[in-house]
């Protein structure tokens, strides 16, 4: 990841650090709510947030329920950490949950079972309309990288004021 700040339209406020933090502590509270939902059984760990830098951490530890059948973490589950990481991010640097509209993942190593992943979230870039961020796994067991992704959102401070195109239904 780049170490660079993030970049965002005027219209756009970040979160103040405090903030930040309370979603840190929200986010695992949910998940201790809701053991059964897929973020729950993954079983995130909320470990590191750097307001500088836009970066949330989140912990995973692979589990049996999440390998396909040669017994490699599956690349669904795989999306679904780094979408989790980044989203965290996006939600706790923005103050709104923002619906993912679309995922590039780059595969590059495997994971099994045990294997301790980290996922980077960062927010690139938030604007009136869109928010764009990043995430990078990497295999804390044996030091590999995992995989890459680039992520947009819909900015949800946007839709929560209702702002959403009239000629749309909202159903």
């Amino acid at each position: 990841m780049m170490n660079t700040k993030i970049s965002y339209t005027k219209k756009v406020q970040l979160m103040p650090p405090e903030f930040v933090e309370g979603c840190r502590k929200y986010l695992h509270d949910e998940r201790q709510a809701n053991p059964d939902d897929v973020n729950g059984k993954m079983d995130p760990q909320y470990v590191a947030v750097n307001y500088e830098e836009g970066t949330m951490t989140v912990l995973f530890e692979v589990k049996e329920w999440e390998l396909n059948r040669v017994g490699i973490l599956h690349g669904g589950i795989t999306s679904t950490m780094m979408d989790h990481a980044a989203g965290s991010a996006v939600f706790a640097f923005i103050g709104h949950w923002c619906p993912t509209l679309d995922m590039d993942i780059k595969f590059i190593s495997q994971a099994v079972l045990g294997d301790k992943l980290k996922c980077v979230g960062r927010v690139i870039h938030a604007g009136e309309r869109f928010v764009t961020a990043e995430c990078v796994m990497t295999n804390e067991t044996n030091g590999r990288l995992v995989a890459t992704g680039l992520m947009t959102s819909a900015n949800g401070a946007v839709l929560a004021k209702g702002a959403v195109n009239k000629n749309t239904k909202n159903e």
